[in-house]
This record gives structure tokens, sequence and C-alpha cells, in this order.
């Protein structure tokens, strides 16, 4: 009988702590709000790189928490909220990957690639959008 009883519960306590492996906490945004404010976050930060680059009196940085703030309130969100959610799912590097293929993948459809500073001002520098003037 107690061999009975450990065995139950060794099984209750392996069931107990594989359960809510994906539960999120109160105070946590879901998946599905996050992926909608990061899409938002990344747009914007597109956008501001785009404008500092073109208007050198803009701070990135600045411009960003402007943005930002304006997409926590269309979210109904702040910052605190935001930022807890965020902490959370780099802690869940299982959870943050789908969240971050669903951002590619509507930024995809929205023809809109996530991009990296550096590499949008060497474009500039080097691409297409600057024009040569002859010598």
């Amino acid at each position: 009988m107690r061999l009975t009883g450990w065995i139950l519960a060794g099984f209750l306590l392996v069931l107990l702590s594989c359960s809510d492996k994906r539960k999120i906490p109160a105070g946590v945004l879901s998946m599905e709000k996050m992926e909608a404010v990061l899409s938002d976050i990344l747009i914007a930060d597109a956008l501001n790189v785009e404008r500092c680059a073109r208007d050198t009196s803009l701070k990135l940085q600045a411009e960003n928490a402007s943005y930002f703030l304006k997409i926590y309130k269309m979210h109904k969100i702040d910052t605190a909220v935001f930022n807890k959610s965020y902490d959370f799912y780099l802690r869940r590097p299982d959870m943050l990957k789908e969240i971050s293929d669903t951002v590619i993948a509507v930024l995809n459809r929205k023809n809109l690639q996530p991009i990296n500073s550096t590499d949008s001002i060497q474009k500039k520098i080097h691409g297409s959008n600057v024009t040569q003037t002859p010598r």
C-alpha cells in the first residue's frame, strides 16, 4: 500500500509539474495581443528609422518613445504591462519564437520587412536612393 501511495504521489507530482506550461500569468499580455503590439512597434520603428535618416534633427530614441506610448494607448496597455509581458516571453523562448514567427508573417503579408537601421542607412548611402552628381 505504501508503494502505491508513493507511485501515486510521484505521478501527481509529474502531472502537476507538466501542466500549465503555457499558462500566462495575470498582468501579462496574451500571445495574440503581444503579436499585435510588437507588429505595430516594429512598423513604427522602421518608419522612425527612415524619418530620422532624412531629418537629422530627429532623435530615434525620442521618436520611438513617443510612438511606443501611442501604440500602448491604442492597444489599451501601459509601459509596465508591456515590459512585464516582454520579460515573461523572454524567459519563455518557445512562446517568444511563436510570437516572432507570427509577427514576421504579418509583416511579410503587409510587405514590410523588419529592417536593421544600419542596413537601411547603408542601402541609402550605397544604394539606388542616392543620386550621384556628374564630375
